[in-house]
């Protein structure tokens, strides 16, 4: 079989896999927007551990007809989507015992390393998903030429910056010199972009710049994660948001201030009150990251002294993930079930 009969039948069968576990109706109905690869893999009663590794990024393990994924943990989290989602390609394609240093490959590549790639991208990063999550959000092809928004797409799929942009690339969405132009800016640059303190966050922590629209999904951020809110402002009839429900959660709310002494002269002077958002960060706590469950983060707008007046509310929802070392839950809880 020559190379693009194997990429072929690898993007064919990402597309099948999806298909079996229901993926397009999961994100339809219950407002997730990540593929997870260890869940497809635990489902397949293909077991993976999660563990630091000096120089490998993961491997496909298949001893005997026994197959395993060994994923490393000391990775930014879309890496070890990515990670994951790569090694299962081997798996689902019939591939022996195989360890990846990188992921990114070129064309010098082995043609099973390239199949394994090319399923990764397809599952992680299917077509319908990436045109769910844009028309969500009111992105159209217009805006993928800025970073900041090529960032924002691969947090809500749970990839990596670079990942996201080739594989923009692979579905026609970049022309390959804007590709390239955009995978040259740093994710470390495009997140103290947004941040008040411009500082990066720590331990490959990300930053989701949320609005009302992200109201259609559930965000899976990690603990190290931080948030920004562009809020409709309403502050000239006297409203103002109050976040008892985010507050009750464990989340506290604080306005962005504009710094004029960084405020781009090019763009104008700063007028104040003519803004039609407002930028809040939303800080949680940490019991509010170590918790399971979906976290309701409402915030409500208000006009403090009228209680008869028109109220907006905000409805936004967190699910922390979280990247245990050992054995995934899944794999656990089948071990368990298979001891009993």
């Amino acid at each position: 079989m020559n190379l693009r009969d194997q990429l072929l039948q690898a993007s064919k069968r990402a597309s099948a896999v999806l298909a079996d576990v229901g993926a397009q109706q999961r994100v339809r109905d219950s407002g997730y927007s990540r593929i997870d690869p260890v869940a497809i893999a635990e489902g397949g009663g293909v077991p993976v551990m999660v563990r630091p590794l000096d120089k490998l990024l993961g491997a496909f393990l298949n001893p005997e007809g026994s197959p395993g994924i060994l994923v490393n943990s000391q990775r930014p989290i879309g890496m070890v989507h990515l990670t994951c989602a790569h090694e299962l390609g081997h798996y689902f394609l019939g591939h022996e015992t195989t360890t990846d240093e990188h992921i990114e490959y070129g064309e010098g590549a082995s043609p099973s390393e390239r199949a394994a790639n090319e399923f990764a991208y397809r599952l992680l990063m299917p077509r319908w998903l990436v045109v769910h999550v844009m028309k969500q959000k009111g992105w159209s092809l217009t805006d993928l030429p800025r970073p900041e928004v090529v960032y924002q797409l691969s947090l809500r799929l749970g990839v990596s910056f670079r990942a996201m942009v080739w594989s923009l690339r692979s579905i026609k969405f970049l022309t390959l010199p804007l590709a390239t132009q955009i995978a040259a800016h740093s994710p470390k640059a495009l997140k103290e972009a947004v941040l008040p303190d411009r500082r990066a966050p720590a331990e490959g922590g990300d930053v989701w710049v949320l609005d009302p629209r992200d109201q259609a999904f559930i965000i899976e951020p990690r603990a190290a994660d931080r948030f920004i809110l562009e809020l409709p402002n309403h502050a000239g009839a006297g409203y103002v948001w109050t976040a008892e429900e985010a507050s009750s959660a464990g989340f506290a709310i604080k306005p962005v201030v504009v710094d004029a002494t960084r405020h781009d002269l090019e763009s104008g002077p700063v007028v104040v009150g003519s803004s039609a958002t407002l930028s809040y960060e939303l800080e949680p706590s940490a019991a509010a990251t170590s918790t399971d469950a979906i976290q309701p983060l409402g915030l409500t707008e208000t006009q403090p002294w009228n209680r008869g007046a028109p109220r907006d509310h905000v409805g936004l929802r967190a699910h922390y993930e979280t990247l245990v070392e050992g054995l995934s839950r899944g794999t656990r809880q089948r071990r368990l079930q298979e001891a009993r």
